[in-house]
C-alpha cells in the first residue's frame, strides 16, 4: 500500500511541477513591459462590438465604461437579440444619462440557425462597418472597462505580426457561494493556460478589420459555436499571432450557485473540445491528476479502516502538502493578476483565515468538478444558454433547434447573479 501511495504522490509531484512552471510562465508574461503609448493621431478609428441577450446584473455599468473611453475616435455598437429583451430598457436609460452621440443600437436581424446568436451578432454589426474603420474590439457584458481599455487593446496592433489582442476574465475570490468559489479556482486555471497557449477570450479582444475580413472569420462564425476560439487558427493560417495584454485582464464580481457553474464550466470545454487542438492535453492533464487524487483518498480509506493510522496519517498529511503548494502558487497568480487590477482603479482584496480555509477544500472539489465536466463535455450532444438550445453535431455542424426571446429572470435587477 505505501508503495503504491508513494508512486501516486511521484505522479501528483510531477503535476505539481508542470503546474508550477505554467504559473511562473504566467507571471513572466504579466510582468513583461507594456506596450509602448502611442500618440491620439496615431490611434485608428475603432469600433466596440458589444452583443447583448438579457440584462446582465453589471450591464449598466459596462455600458457607461465603453460610452468614456480615453480614445480619439471610436463608436460603440450594441446588437441586442431581439425587441423584448430586458437589456433595451438599460442600455436607452445609459444612452440618454450619459447623452452619448458614438452609439448604435439595433436589434438582431441576420439570426442564423448553423451558429450562435453572438456570432450572428458580431457578423451583423461588422458587416455594417464602412472603410473609415481600421479596428474592431469585442467586449463581453460582464466587462466593466477601465478608461484605457480600448487603447491598451489597440495600441499592440500596430504591430504587422500581431493579428490580434486579447485579456481574459478574472473572477473574484472574495465571495460566499462554493459555486462562485470553484469558478474561480477554475478560472484562475483556464487564464494561465490561454495565456500560454496563446488562446483569445472573446469578452476583450480587438483585432484590425483588414485581418479579421481576409481570416474569412465572417464566415467561420456563420457555422461555429464560438466566436472566440476558432480565432487563433485562423490568424496562424496567415502567419500572424495572438498578443496577451496584461493591463485588459477585467475583474468580474459576478456570483454563481454550484449547478449555474457546473453549467458554465461545460459550455467552456465544449467550445474547447471542439476548435481547441490542445484539447487532449486539456484531457489527459485532468484525469491523470484526479485519478490520483481519487486513489490517494482510497488508499488513506483502506489505511483507516483497517486499523493502519500512521499509513493514513502520513498520506493525509501527504495529501495536505499537495493542496497547500497548489494554493501557494494560486496566491502568486493571484497577487500578480492583482497588481494589474489595481492598476485599473480596483481596491485589492486579501484572502482572509476563513477564505483560505474554504479554498483548502474548494481545490479538491474543483478537481473533481474539472473531471466530471470535462466528461459531460465529450458526451455532450445539445448545449443550452440562457434560454436557447443548440444542437451539436460537429464542430462545423451547428443547429439551433428552437429560438425565443430572451424572458425575465426571477432574480431582482440589482443582484450580482450571473445570467445562466
Amino acid at each position: 500500500m505505501n508503495e503504491l501511495a508513494i508512486a501516486i504522490f511521484g505522479v501528483l509531484a510531477i503535476f505539481v511541477v508542470l503546474q508550477t512552471f505554467y504559473a511562473l510562465a504566467f507571471i513572466f508574461c504579466v510582468n513583461l513591459p507594456s506596450s509602448k503609448t502611442i500618440k491620439n493621431e496615431f490611434l485608428p478609428k475603432a469600433a466596440i462590438i458589444l452583443s447583448l441577450r438579457g440584462a446582465d446584473p453589471f450591464l449598466g455599468d459596462c455600458m457607461r465604461s465603453l460610452l468614456h473611453q480615453n480614445y480619439p475616435l471610436y463608436s460603440l455598437h450594441v446588437v441586442i437579440d431581439s425587441p423584448q429583451d430586458p437589456a433595451w430598457n438599460i442600455v436607452k436609460k445609459i444612452i440618454q444619462s450619459s447623452r452619448g452621440k458614438h452609439v448604435q443600437v439595433s436589434s438582431l436581424i441576420a439570426r442564423y440557425s448553423t451558429c450562435s446568436l453572438k456570432g450572428s451578432a458580431l457578423v451583423q454589426a461588422i458587416s455594417t462597418l464602412d472603410e473609415s474603420y481600421q479596428v474592431v474590439a469585442f467586449i463581453d457584458a460582464d466587462v466593466i472597462a477601465h478608461p484605457n481599455w480600448l487603447r491598451e487593446l489597440v495600441a499592440p496592433l500596430s504591430d504587422e505580426r500581431i493579428g490580434a489582442t486579447t485579456g481574459n476574465r478574472w473572477y473574484t475570490s472574495q465571495t460566499k457561494q462554493w459555486g462562485s468559489l470553484v469558478r474561480y479556482l477554475w478560472n484562475a486555471i483556464a487564464v494561465v493556460f490561454m495565456c500560454i497557449h496563446k488562446a483569445p477570450w472573446g469578452g476583450s479582444m480587438a483585432m484590425r478589420l483588414s485581418v479579421l475580413r481576409r481570416s474569412h472569420l465572417l464566415e467561420i462564425w456563420k457555422k461555429s459555436m464560438s466566436v472566440d476560439t476558432p480565432v487563433r487558427q485562423a490568424l496562424q493560417a496567415m502567419g500572424l499571432k495572438v498578443k496577451f495584454v496584461p493591463t485588459v485582464i477585467m475583474l468580474n464580481r459576478e456570483e454563481c450557485n454550484l449547478a449555474q457553474c457546473l453549467r458554465f464550466i461545460k459550455r467552456q470545454l465544449l467550445v474547447t473540445r471542439l476548435y481547441n487542438p490542445q484539447w487532449s492535453l486539456v484531457v489527459s492533464q485532468v484525469f491523470i491528476s484526479t485519478s490520483a487524487v481519487v486513489m490517494i483518498m482510497a488508499i488513506m480509506l483502506m489505511a483507516l479502516t483497517s486499523g493502519k493510522i500512521d499509513s493514513a496519517i502520513k498520506i493525509g498529511a501527504g495529501f495536505i502538502c499537495y493542496v497547500l503548494v497548489m494554493i501557494v502558487q494560486l496566491i502568486f497568480v493571484e497577487r500578480v493578476v492583482w497588481r494589474v487590477i489595481q492598476g485599473q482603479g480596483e481596491l485589492a482584496t486579501q484572502f482572509s483565515a476563513l477564505m483560505m480555509l474554504k479554498i483548502l477544500i474548494a481545490i479538491p472539489l474543483t478537481q473533481f468538478v474539472y473531471a466530471v465536466t470535462v466528461v459531460s463535455a465529450m458526451l455532450m450532444r445539445k448545449v443550452e444558454w440562457r434560454g436557447i438550445t443548440y444542437q451539436i453535431k460537429g464542430p462545423w455542424n451547428i443547429r439551433l433547434i428552437e429560438y425565443q426571446p430572451y424572458q425575465f429572470s426571477s432574480q431582482s435587477v440589482g443582484a450580482n447573479i450571473s445570467l445562466s
